[in-house]
């Protein structure tokens, strides 16, 4: 009896030490959102979408982040990456950090004139020399040149043509509006014909030397 009892203690100690040298605690904290995160380990994966607690193997794990949001920046334990293998028993804390992604724009503008930037929220921002600003990847902007009197959009740093042009911001941009001279425009009175206007006397004449006659 005595020697079943300790057979037993044995095997229980020797699962209990197996359990602590094989299985790790990981915490997953998630900080942004539509974000998911996959843990694999020697086939077999985990999945999280919010904060997590996952007890896994004491090997390596690879881990996988996927953002809904495309114009995102990953960062995992501070590192800019989406995939990244750790080791469990080094690392026991996950910190997936997902924020937004944001380019420089610099409006530039060229000639007697402005130009409006429209942003999505209706907000905007006048320019008449040069604006600098930061916005969100993916963002649409509206630009609107008001020319002074007198003067007319030639055309946009990027070739488009126009008083109003889109721009998707999907990079570091630089966008100037050419201001230029309108083309004077010539008016023109009705014309004057002189020769018209001799036959009429002469035609009047005419007519007043008739009259006085009779």
């Amino acid at each position: 009896m005595r020697k079943s009892t300790l057979v037993l203690l044995s095997l229980l100690l020797s699962i209990s030490s197996s359990s602590i040298i094989h299985g790790v605690t990981l915490h997953v904290f998630i900080y942004g959102y539509q974000t998911q995160v996959l843990l694999y380990e020697n086939g077999t994966f985990l999945f999280a979408n919010s904060n997590a607690t996952f007890n896994v193997p004491n090997s390596t794990v690879q881990v996988y982040v996927n953002s809904l949001s495309p114009s995102s920046e990953i960062l995992i334990n501070g590192i800019k990456t989406s995939n990244l293998t750790i080791n469990p028993a080094r690392t026991t804390v996950l910190n997936v950090t997902v924020k937004p992604l944001y380019y420089h724009v610099e409006v530039n503008v060229e000639g007697p004139g402005s130009v409006y930037v429209i942003f999505p929220n209706e907000s905007r921002i006048k320019v008449n020399g040069t604006e600098g600003f930061n916005v969100q990847a993916g963002t649409v902007l509206t630009l609107t040149a008001s020319p002074d009197q007198g003067y007319s959009i030639m055309n946009w740093s990027d070739g488009l043509v126009g008083n109003q042009i889109w721009y998707m911001v999907y990079n570091d941009s630089n966008l100037t509006a050419y201001f230029v001279k309108s083309p004077e425009t010539n008016h023109f009175g009705p014309g004057v014909s002189y020769a018209g206007i001799g036959l009429l006397a002469l035609l009047g004449g005419m007519y007043w030397f008739a009259r006085k006659k009779q």
